[in-house]
């Protein structure tokens, strides 16, 4: 089933990065760019249901809400990183409206030895991590043939998903998006349900406990006043939700170890490596 990633549609510098063996990633979306980098063997990457297989030493980069997944066997190693448009501001005008007519591309030998020293081996300065991915951005476009993308349909959906971000902590509905668009309720309902298998209310409560797992994790407010300021009516609606999400309680997350609330079901996905052993990059 198609998943919309609302834990990677946030803007305000958003990045992680996680190195991936023996994974599979189930079809999927978000807003913010993701970059991957094949550090040994191969990886199987899906994207707009154009399956290409990727080799060591090999860069890809998805653009904002890009249907997309991958498989990585045992036998290698892919690193992936998730960064949000304003880190590269001046590329994400360039793409908008545009598709890549590849998958993959190798950079220069400059470029892929400063990501590799400063953003994969390293531990990069936030000025560092823009340049870097300034960098490979800028190889994406000289590497990569851009094409219109002329998908109505989809540009919809991302006006869609755009305005649910900007308004989740609000009483915000189908209907009301709908009259904001000057389009019909049914036709855009439809359009979530059977173009992209995805549910309105699906992706409204996702937006919501994203949100209110940051707060959690600060853990300066209230449960009652996090449940409120995320745009849930209630705190009953609110622990349904989320232990829907997470399974966990929201007193049961916070109550957590930092260690183990990598377990909650929405963090987890097979075997992710926190490190990388040098060797592994010969």
């Amino acid at each position: 089933m198609l998943k919309h990633q609302g834990h990677n549609s946030r803007s305000n510098n958003h990045y992680n990065a996680y190195t991936y063996c023996n994974t599979e990633w189930y079809p999927h979306f978000h807003k913010s760019f993701e970059l991957l980098y094949v550090l040994k063997g191969e990886l199987s990457l899906n994207v707009n249901e154009r399956t290409t297989a990727l080799t060591q030493g090999q860069f890809a980069l998805i653009l904002s809400n890009q249907i997309h997944s991958f498989t990585v066997d045992a036998r290698s190693l892919v690193w992936v990183a998730v960064f949000s448009e304003d880190f590269v501001p001046e590329f994400a005008s360039f793409v908008k409206d545009k598709r890549g007519s590849e998958v993959g591309f190798f950079a220069d030998d400059e470029v892929a030895e400063l990501l590799i020293g400063q953003m994969i081996l390293g531990a990069p300065t936030n000025m560092m991590r823009r340049a870097c991915l300034l960098a490979i951005c800028d190889q994406y476009s000289k590497k990569v043939s851009l094409e219109e993308y002329r998908g109505k349909n989809d540009r919809l959906i991302c006006r869609v998903l755009d305005y649910i971000a900007e308004h989740y902590t609000e009483n915000v509905s189908m209907q009301a998006i709908a009259e904001a668009f000057g389009y019909e309720y049914h036709y855009l309902s439809r359009l979530l349900n059977r173009g992209y298998n995805i549910r309105f209310r699906k992706i409204l409560n996702e937006y919501r406990v994203e949100a209110a797992i940051r707060e959690l994790e600060k853990g300066e407010r209230g449960i009652t006043e996090i449940a409120l300021s995320c745009g849930f009516q209630s705190i009953r609606s609110f622990n349904d939700v989320f232990y829907g999400e997470m399974g966990v309680s929201p007193s049961e997350y916070r109550a957590l170890d930092v260690s183990k609330r990598r377990n909650c079901k929405k963090t987890v996905n097979n075997e992710v490596l926190s490190c990388i052993d040098r060797e592994d990059m010969v």
